[in-house]
Formats: C-alpha cells, sequence, structure tokens
C-alpha cells in the first residue's frame, strides 16, 4: 500500500480566486483606456461636423454675410447632442476667401476651426487638460454670381 504524503486539492472553486486580478486588468488595462480613446473619437469627429458645415454654408453666401453664416452654423452645431455629449467648446471658427494658383478673383474658401474637448474621466493626482483640435477645410465657392 502505497502512502501519499501531499494532499489533493479541491477541484471546485480555485477559480474564483483569480476573478479579482482578472477583473483588474480588464477594467484598468482594456475598458478603461478604450471608453477614452472611443470618447476622443467622437469629439475629434464632433469637430470636424462642425467645421464641415461651416465650409459647406459660407460657400454659399456673399463675402460679407460669412460671419454671420459661420454664427448660425456653431449656434446649430452647440443645439445638438454631439457637442453636449463630448464637452467640447469652440476656440476659435474663422473663414476666408483665397485664390488658387495666383490668379485673382476669389476661387475657394478655407475655414480653420479649433475645438477644445474636455476628457472623458477626470483622475485625480493627473493633471488632464482639455485637448484642442484643429480642423482646416477647403470648399469651391458655388455660385459665382453672388460674390
Amino acid at each position: 500500500m502505497a502512502i501519499r504524503l501531499y494532499k489533493t486539492q479541491r477541484k471546485k472553486g480555485n477559480q474564483i480566486t483569480e476573478l479579482g486580478p482578472a477583473l483588474f486588468i480588464l477594467l484598468v488595462v482594456v475598458l478603461f483606456p478604450l471608453a477614452a480613446l472611443i470618447y476622443m473619437g467622437m469629439g475629434v469627429g464632433c469637430g470636424w461636423f462642425l467645421n464641415h458645415m461651416c465650409t459647406r454654408s459660407v460657400a454659399v453666401v456673399r463675402s460679407q454675410d460669412m460671419p454671420t453664416a459661420l454664427t448660425s452654423q456653431e449656434n446649430a452645431w452647440k443645439a445638438s447632442g454631439l457637442a453636449k455629449f463630448t464637452g467640447a467648446r469652440i476656440v476659435s471658427n474663422t473663414a476666408v476667401r483665397a485664390d488658387i494658383n495666383g490668379k485673382p478673383g476669389d476661387d475657394v474658401v478655407r475655414v480653420t476651426t479649433v475645438v477644445e474637448i474636455q476628457p472623458f474621466v477626470q483622475i485625480p493626482f493627473v493633471p488632464l487638460g482639455p485637448y484642442p483640435f484643429t480642423f482646416k477645410g477647403e470648399r469651391p465657392i458655388e455660385e459665382r454670381g453672388i460674390i
């Protein structure tokens, strides 16, 4: 008869000890950074959308009506759910008419938009400030008769 010098371990219940570290790694290493990355991507898309809306609207108005068109698009963007969700703020939004290839006459409109996006989570003792993003859009003037 053989004498066993070691105890056999129970097969049930030993996996519960690995649950805590596994959840910690899953949440801290994967889930929170992924959520922050998705949030920043949505903020960048939101800023690009503002630039696109402004570029489209100033390409169809007269030069003297460009500030009014920019203001109306900014107000529409602020009223949308995207701007509220991402906590985005407009730093500057400017539009100019430009010449192409040095030929006289206004051929395109260029809009430069700077949007500041707040971070998704605030981590204590880690200073995370708002992140500024700059977007530049260019579009040909649609109606030559309205310049």
